[in-house]
């Protein structure tokens, strides 16, 4: 989905795409995704939405800004 600043798509996406990339992809967005008002959901983020998602536990979406 794109908006005016940003587009969300899901970590599933990344995961079943067939671009050899999408997953190394994936890991530079979280890795160096920060949210310092909310550990817990950085936390999330870098520890469990993969294996969450890939169990299907979870759906987890990223939110992109232009930059």
């Amino acid at each position: 989905m794109r908006h005016a600043n940003y587009s969300s798509v899901s970590v599933r996406w990344y995961l079943d795409n067939p671009n050899r990339d999408a997953e190394r992809i994936l890991s530079a967005y979280i890795s160096s995704f920060t949210c310092p008002k909310n550990h817990d959901i950085e936390r999330f983020l870098k520890n469990n939405a993969v294996e969450f998602t890939k169990k299907q536990q979870s759906v987890t979406y990223l939110v992109l800004t232009e930059e």
